[in-house]
């Protein structure tokens, strides 16, 4: 007769055997747990420009380039300029000559005189109240915005005929890009670092005065405009930089175990207080611009390429608040989209680009050079697309940032460019007529409210923020507990079949053996 010892004994035995056998099935392939094995755990996590260059500045989005490519945003009519205008002037006229508030009035002036297409007419004054400063014993940052000024007005009033070779504009010119340089020396960080790049800019169109070849060669940020799409695009083919907005060896698996803030942290990325921590996550931005050859370009203000978000923050400034559109921000919008994967903002770059084609050059044949690179780029682009889905899906209003959902052709990108822009300069015109009808019925500029009525029942000119923003990583501690929860779970599993195997064997042979036992 077979005891209980004789049971008990091989079902334990068997269950320890099905428990290291479970533990290592569960272990295979899971020993150093890797992102593709968790898709199921994956996260989205902000991508790293969503810190900001400098705590408590402001982050980019890809929604904002979105925007100012199609007009999508609140601008002032040269009714608001005017009333402004006339306001400052009551009131510098009422002032004591010496009365430091005369300085912030005459700032408001003068960028009034600017957008009125008067830069002319703003640089005097500005000069007047430089050295009303310096006769105060003003210096260093109080100086910042009579310095930032001033060189805009020398730039806007002085470019035209730069551009044609009269040399007293090119001594303008320079001058003002010099007093911007000043700018950025006493407050770096002002504008989320605009000037440095409104200077990096002028520096390159007045290097391209002297040399109109570098026109053909660069965008006003470096990028070289002969580089070809495909070492652009395909990373993993031709080891280049870009395709995408992190840089080539961003690991989330790596990165996580050594910015662990970055990837946990709830609280907004922009949030001055965690800055220090989670800010070496920069320096996995792909970075552009300063491409072959521009060491030797005369600009002064940078020769390595730099995080991508930096100078397209600077141009998103200066075209929403400074002179506005402008051929060489898009152009320089779209080569810098191209880079970091954003193909379909980067199409809509070019063609903003090629309708402003006009205004880039004076010459008619480089005119055409844009226009010409422009389509080329346009094409290149249409033939990596993949289109799925109906042209109906298009009702977002940030379509253009994801990509078009196929089944679409290339050929409906340009009439959905044409509904984007007209959607957006008919918001801004009627924003202007409204502005202009409430100034006639008395209205204060200055009055909180006055906008109130235009935006009652308006869904939000600004574009949605969209994936595009974020990648899908599974956080580490979360693959480990998974990975360690499955190694014990097949253990248990293991020892439980095992052990449920031989008592079962074991209970058999027992009937087995008493039928024999009974048939005797």
């Amino acid at each position: 007769m077979r005891t209980w010892f004789h049971r008990v004994v091989p079902t334990v035995f068997a269950a320890g055997v099905g428990y290291v056998v479970g533990l290592a099935y569960g272990a295979a392939g899971y020993t150093t747990p890797r992102q593709e094995q968790f898709p199921f755990l994956a996260e989205r996590i902000p991508l790293p420009h969503h810190v900001p260059e400098h705590a408590g500045g402001a982050s980019f989005r890809f929604a904002m380039v979105q925007d100012v490519l199609h007009e999508r945003f609140a601008k002032h009519g040269p009714t608001h300029y005017r009333e402004r205008n006339r306001l400052a002037r009551e009131k510098l006229a009422a002032l004591p000559a010496d009365d430091p508030v005369r300085f912030a009035l005459v700032d408001d002036l003068g960028v009034g005189l600017d957008r009125l297409g008067k830069p002319d007419e703003a640089i005097p004054i500005l000069r007047d109240k430089l050295e009303a400063q310096r006769r105060k014993g003003l210096a260093g940052r109080d100086l910042y915005t009579s310095y930032a000024n001033l060189g805009t007005f020398l730039v806007h009033s002085s470019f035209k005929d730069a551009q044609a070779g009269v040399q007293a504009a090119k001594d303008s010119f320079r001058e003002g890009i010099g007093f911007i340089h000043k700018s950025v020396e006493v407050n770096p960080q002002a504008h989320f670092g605009r000037e440095r790049w409104q200077a990096a800019i002028a520096e390159f169109l007045l290097a391209a005065m002297e040399n109109p070849s570098l026109i053909k060669t660069f965008d006003c940020l470096g990028n070289r405009l002969d580089l070809g799409l495909e070492p652009i695009l395909h990373r993993e083919l031709h080891e280049t930089i870009y395709a995408r907005p992190t840089r080539y060896d961003f690991s989330p698996d790596e990165l996580e175990r050594q910015l662990p803030e970055f990837f946990q942290t709830k609280a907004s990325l922009d949030d001055p207080a965690i800055w220090p921590k989670v800010s070496p996550i920069r320096e996995y931005i792909t970075k552009i611009g300063a491409e072959e050859g521009w060491a030797s370009v005369p600009v002064t203000s940078y020769k390595e390429p730099v995080p991508f978000d930096e100078p397209v923050l600077g141009i998103i400034g200066m075209w929403r608040q400074g002179g506005g559109a402008s051929p060489h921000f898009a152009l320089a919008l779209g080569e810098t989209m191209l880079r970091v994967g954003q193909r379909f903002l980067a199409w809509s770059a070019y063609e903003r680009a090629y309708r402003l084609a006009e205004r880039f050059w004076p010459d008619p044949a480089t005119q055409q050079f844009l226009r010409d690179h422009c389509r080329r780029r346009q094409a290149q682009i249409e033939q990596t697309l993949a289109f799925r889905a109906p042209a109906s899906t298009y009702r977002t209003p940030w379509q253009q940032i994801s990509p078009p959902h196929a089944g679409d052709s290339p050929t409906n990108l340009r009439p959905l460019f044409d509904a984007e822009l007209a959607y957006g300069e008919d918001f801004q015109r009627q924003y202007q007529q409204f502005e202009e009808s409430r100034l006639a019925s008395g209205a204060s500029i200055f009055d909180e409210h006055f906008f109130d009525e235009f935006y009652r029942g308006r869904s939000p000119i600004a574009s949605r923020v969209g994936p595009e923003e974020s990648f899908a990583s599974a956080p580490h501690d979360k693959m480990q507990a998974y990975s360690e929860d499955r190694r014990w779970s097949f253990a248990v599993l293991g020892a439980g079949i095992a052990a449920f195997g031989t008592s079962l064997l074991s209970f058999a042979a027992s009937l087995l053996l008493r039928r024999g036992v009974g048939t005797k």
